[in-house]
């Protein structure tokens, strides 16, 4: 019996192309938090899927596939490495025996120098989450974006307050001093090279972080 070759309608239609780009197997999900970053922090979370798809080069279902939604995609990509650098950050410098053995100012510059250099290291992904944090509401599960968003502020409360005690500087509101000042930090760590109409005019950093340091120095020995 002779069987005939299957036409090229038929070959279509059994073997339908996939939709979108094509990328080496298994490199779509770090290409999407890539992406996602990126545009996060030049768009904040007005950028697409469909977007975040082509910046990757990969095809917008995907999205759906590895993180379900877009808010499960920026949660991955804008919170959770902000999270794993802030719980990387070593806690001995804020810990009650280290604040014994230590002065006040030596405690601060320690830690305002590692969060300085977290951020400015990772300015990337700190715009992307400022972006996403501020967008405004509607744009994202908002409950879900403030409870991750005030995460990266709670390691260091408790060992800000024990600060405060051990050096009798000024605790009034301890938790808001706490947001206020990592917030001073990071973003002068993010925007202050941009703020000189010559970037290359800014201090170093050397010199920031001890006017961040004595700023904030004065600031909690003020009388209340």
């Amino acid at each position: 019996m002779l069987v005939m070759p299957p036409t090229k309608r038929e070959v279509t239609r059994t073997h339908a192309p996939r939709r979108g780009p094509r990328v080496p197997r298994g490199s779509a999900p770090k290409l999407l938090l890539a992406a996602a970053q990126d545009l996060c922090a030049e768009r904040g979370p007005y950028a697409t899927t469909a977007q975040i798809a082509e910046r990757a080069g990969v095809s917008e279902d995907l999205i759906f596939r590895y993180y379900g939604s877009k808010n499960g995609l920026l949660k991955e990509a804008v919170f959770r490495p902000m999270l794993e650098l802030v719980e990387s950050m070593p806690r001995v410098a804020l810990r009650p025996r280290a604040l014994r053995r230590t002065t006040s100012a030596s405690v601060s510059r320690t830690f305002v120098g590692m969060l300085y250099d977290l951020v400015h290291g990772n300015r990337t992904a700190v715009m992307a989450m400022v972006q996403v944090v501020i967008g405004g509401p509607g744009l994202l599960d908002d409950a879900e974006v403030h409870r991750l968003a005030s995460a990266l502020f709670e390691p260091g409360a408790p060992g800000f307050a024990d600060h405060v005690e051990e050096h009798g500087l000024r605790g009034s509101d301890t938790n808001l001093q706490s947001r206020m000042i990592v917030i001073l930090i990071g973003a002068t760590a993010a925007f202050l090279s941009g703020t000189y109409a010559d970037p290359a005019d800014a201090p170093d950093r050397d010199h920031v972080i001890d006017e961040l340091v004595d700023f904030i120095h004065h600031g909690l020995k003020y009388p209340g």
